[in-house]
């Protein structure tokens, strides 16, 4: 049984702090809008002396599970609104709930 109520969650995601805006569209038509942190971690492997390099992005949302439409697939759009991201359209790859409250939602620039 998780300790913090759903309405504790929401402070983590604040867009007013350090959250962002999601506009999840559905099969069943957009969405209103949730609360959301945006993260785009930049990764780069590299296998030494073989000489293979691979790097890029991995673009993720974490927002409250309560707040992932109910018709939710992969191949959504999601249209996230930052003050440092502005506004850009991506698209749902893969759904990660951990158990807390909590959903990480993998993404791809549309």
């Amino acid at each position: 049984m998780a300790i913090e109520t759903d309405e504790d969650r929401l402070i983590f995601v604040d867009p007013d702090d350090f959250g962002a805006l999601a506009v999840w569209t559905s099969a069943s038509g957009a969405k209103p809008a949730v609360s959301c942190i945006f993260d785009d971690t930049f990764i780069a492997l590299s296998a030494g002396d073989l000489d293979l390099a691979q790097e890029g992005g991995r673009v993720q949302i974490t927002l409250r599970s309560s707040d992932v439409p109910g018709d939710a697939a992969h191949e959504d759009a999601i249209e996230i609104t930052g003050d440092v991201l502005g506004t850009k359209t991506f698209t749902v790859l893969e759904f990660q709930p951990d158990g807390t409250g909590m959903t990480v939602v993998r993404l791809q620039e549309a």
